[in-house]
């Protein structure tokens, strides 16, 4: 698949989540909650070689009211 279309793909992803659980279920993102420096940081993969970081806001009840894209990082390259 393109690397534009899979971006589009997994951007459209996050903004269909209600709650950031929805994101786990989506195997191929590879979810996870960064740590250290990148404390409060969530990562979703767009492909094997690029990473969508992302900072979301939900509110009392878990839903997703906010998510900002912070980075395209390509994977495993400083």
């Amino acid at each position: 698949m393109d690397v534009v279309k899979r971006y589009v793909k997994t951007v459209n992803y996050i903004k269909a989540a209600s709650r950031i659980e929805d994101l786990f279920t989506v195997g191929s993102l590879h979810y996870e909650k960064k740590s250290g420096t990148m404390n409060g940081v969530k990562a979703v993969w767009s492909n094997a070689q690029y990473r969508l970081l992302f900072h979301s806001s939900p509110n009392e009840g878990g839903i997703i009211v906010n998510a900002l894209l912070e980075e395209i990082s390509k994977h495993y390259e400083k």
